[in-house]
Order: C-alpha cells, then structure tokens, then sequence
C-alpha cells in the first residue's frame, strides 16, 4: 500500500509542491463467501478511481487527471497481481480465520433479567417508573414501557452500560400520573429469549418494601410463638402448685410466688416489646407510604 501511494502521489501530482498538505483515502477488503475484492481510493476528499478486476477505473466525474493515473497505474502489471491476491487469496483466509477463532463468542448469548422500581418522585401526583434490564449478551436489546400491545411513547432509555462479567445492563424509564400507572409493563426484546419476550408487570409495590412486610411477618410470628409458650409454661407451674399452701411449705410458697413475679415480669417485658416493635414498624411503613 505505501508503494501504491509513492506511485499514487508521483502520477497524480507532477510538478507540484508535495509540501502542501493531501489526503488520499483507500479503502480496500473483500467477501469471504463470495469471490469479490474491492479497492477504492479518495483524493481530497472525492471518488478518485477504483481497482476492478484486473483494472484501474476511473471514478465517475473524477475527471481527466483520474482517467491519466489509471492509464499509468495499468501499466504496473506486477502491482495488479499483488493487489489480487492480496485481496482474492489473503483476505478471505484472513476472515475465515477470524471467524472460527470468534465463533465461540459470536454464538454466545445470555439471557436477560429484568426487575421493576420506583424512582425519584418528578413531582406532585407523578411517579417515575424505572424498568431494570441486566446480564444480557449480546448488546443489541429493545426495551419499552407497554400498557398492553400499545408502546408508551414516553419511555427513556438509557446507555446500555457494561457488566463486570462481560455483559449488558440498561434501564428504561417512564413519567406517569400516579393514578395511571395500572396496567403498564416493561418489555424486553433480545436473541436469547428467541421470541419469547420477557414481560413484567407494574404491581406498584417495589422489592424494597416487599422485603420489609415480609420482615415485619417474620417478627411478629417470632415474638406470638414467644408469647403462646410462655404462657403455656405459666399455665403448666399454676395446675402443679397447691392453691391453698400448707403451713409446713411456707417456705416453698414463697418460692413459687417469687416464680410467678419473674414469670409476669417476663410477660411484661415480651408485650413492652411486641408494643413497641409494633409501633416502629408502624411509623417506618407510614413513611414509606
């Protein structure tokens, strides 16, 4: 290529001042599956020729200086033979080399995971609907905000981002009134699905708040079980002790009276508790909302 274009810049230019600055442009390749090449080359900016065949042509409206430099470039015989095989011989060896070493990472695909949120309120009566798309391969994915078979023309999506392990993540957002968020969906759209869309529903409850009613759940059987077996070893102490005390166990009687007192005690501190585990659930969920 660098002796094509000393040639290049001697036929195209004699006499001139190769100080001044000039741009020659070649582009040159060729198909793997079929027996085709392709060379052309730019001068300043404009079609200046092409390699065709065994030839040198002239662009179209390159004009008489073209026509001269083919005249002279298809006097190069050897220039020729080294183009064609460069081009029909190397070229696609080099690609069909190039496919099988990528195969593997051509025919790799992974599918999509998407999950739902809620983002910063844009304002009074609004809600931004954020729809979350990760773990894809390859790159190309399609994302939109759906109520139903209609695309909502509202949806925003943004850069589609890399992964640590090598795969995709884009999110897509919609700009709703509250009272018509029912009803959407996020769809998604990728290779690997193989038709089958991921489609997810608008619930209006995000995983954030899922998981702490689940806690609160959680909590509040823990501290019911707490509470049924104390006071079934409560009731278990009261049909074992006498309830009249005999003088002789006086003694023993205190000690039972002694247990009761830490029993209730016990039971006092497990209510106190419940009451006020309760009540800062309570007070976390009305903020929420």
């Amino acid at each position: 290529m660098l002796l094509l274009f000393l040639l290049f810049e001697g036929v195209c230019c004699p006499g001139e001042n190769t100080a001044d600055p000039f741009e020659i442009q070649i582009l040159a390749g060729c198909r793997m599956n079929a027996p085709q090449i392709f060379l052309n080359m730019a001068y300043q900016g404009s079609d200046f020729l092409s390699f065709q065949g065994i030839s040198w042509v002239p662009s179209p409206g390159a004009g008489i200086r073209a026509r001269n430099v083919c005249k002279v470039l298809n006097h190069y015989l050897d220039i020729k033979e080294i183009l064609q095989s460069l081009l029909g011989h190397t070229c696609p060896r080099f690609l069909a080399g190039l496919m099988e070493a990528g195969a593997s990472e051509l025919k790799r695909k992974v599918k999509p995971e998407a999950w739902l949120s809620r983002g910063p309120s844009p304002g009074p009566g609004r809600l931004q609907l954020v729809c979350h798309v990760s773990g894809f391969y390859p790159k190309p994915v399609w994302v939109m905000w759906m109520r139903g078979e209609q695309e909502q023309r509202g949806t925003q999506r943004g850069d589609v981002l890399p992964n640590a392990d090598e795969t995709w993540y884009l999110q897509a957002t919609l700009d709703v009134a509250a009272g018509e968020a029912a009803g959407l969906s996020c769809r998604v759209k990728h290779s690997s699905l193989e038709g089958h869309d991921l489609i997810i529903h608008w619930s209006g409850y995000s995983i954030f708040l899922i998981l702490i009613c689940l806690t609160v759940i959680v909590t509040l059987v823990i501290l019911v079980v707490v509470d049924s077996w104390l006071k079934k070893q409560s009731s278990n102490k009261n049909v074992l002790s006498p309830h009249t005390p005999s003088p002789v166990f006086l003694m023993g009687a205190d000690t039972q009276d002694t247990k009761n007192s830490r029993h209730q005690f016990c039971l006092a501190q497990v209510s106190w508790i419940k009451n006020r585990v309760l009540k800062k659930w309570k007070t976390r969920l009305n903020q929420l909302w």
